[in-house]
């Protein structure tokens, strides 16, 4: 069995391997905007493993036989991040090598208990500016479609031409800084993390963490539709003030809100497949610590 500090010096070893990529991270995520969700997610990752630590590192051994070759794997894209000069193949890198000594040093059946919070680190891995710029064209597009309908609902003439709404008495555009990419983000780990908690189903989960961009869209439509219907019914200074610009987290309330509400939809209709006669339905080890029962008919 591998000494903790086993560990501890494989981790500070590839801390100086990886400076250069760890450094060209913390600056992306520091000075843009787009990628500073990363900032959180290793410390969520390290906050899930200690919550179950008793569990994860009930069983711990040596085990070369995969950390070796996930090691390797992992110094292959390294070597390939510095021939291509891609950020995100490094990090890549540096994160198949960071589980490549957790395996190595605790062995598969930590791992396996461990998996959630060690691909949580995935999320550092930058998504290059290209794929960025796509994904804030899809999320303006949405936001600027439930706006849209919003306007419809309320009976408001508008002319819409594609992020921007001509309106009575303003005009307001979708901006890519509007384009609730921030909250989307957000959502998304919190969908994930909550995912993780309170379903046991794997395309539960899946499907719940899928719902968080049309939730966040959705939840922006709402948002800038009050920031214009408060702008011009109630205070023109609505469309400049606090609510503007620092009243994400009211409405990411209600994002979470409707996130909880299809959670506990999920978590009923597993539920329910569980209680269905001739069931026999397995979840993975690092589910819900309840067991679940298996019914025959």
């Amino acid at each position: 069995m591998m000494h903790p500090a086993g560990l501890l010096l494989f981790w500070m070893a590839s801390l100086a391997l990886f400076w250069a990529p760890l450094d060209a991270l913390l600056r992306l995520s520091l000075e843009n905007d787009r990628y500073t969700h990363i900032l959180a997610i290793p410390l969520i990752s390290v906050c899930l493993v200690l919550w179950k630590r008793s569990t994860i590192f009930a069983d711990k051994r040596w085990y070369p036989c995969l950390g070796v070759p996930l090691l390797g794997l992992g110094m292959l894209l390294y070597v390939t991040g510095l021939w291509s000069r891609e950020l995100t193949v490094e990090v890549l890198a540096m994160i198949v090598a960071w589980v490549a000594g957790f395996v190595l040093c605790y062995g598969f059946d930590t791992f396996q208990g461990a998996r959630f919070p060690l691909l949580l680190l995935l999320l550092i891995v930058p998504i290059p500016q290209v794929v960025m710029d796509k994904i804030i064209f899809l999320m303006q597009t949405g936001s600027s479609y439930f706006c849209w309908v919003f306007f419809q609902l309320a009976g408001t003439p508008v002319y819409w031409n594609r992020f921007t709404f001509e309106l009575p008495q303003v005009g307001i555009e979708v901006a890519q800084e509007c384009s609730s990419v921030h909250s989307g983000w957000a959502l998304f780990i919190t969908g994930l993390l909550v995912g993780h908690a309170f379903l046991r189903s794997f395309w539960s989960k899946v499907c719940l963490s899928l719902l968080t961009a049309p939730i966040a869209v959705f939840t922006n439509g709402i948002r800038v539709f009050t920031i214009w219907f408060l702008g011009t019914h109630v205070d023109i200074g609505f469309l400049y003030g606090n609510l503007h610009h620092r009243g994400g987290i009211l409405f990411s309330l209600i994002s979470l809100s409707v996130l909880l509400a299809f959670a506990a939809l999920f978590r009923k209709l597993e539920g329910r497949v569980l209680r269905a006669p001739g069931t026999v339905h397995t979840f993975p080890a690092d589910g819900p610590e309840t067991a679940a029962p298996s019914l025959h008919a």
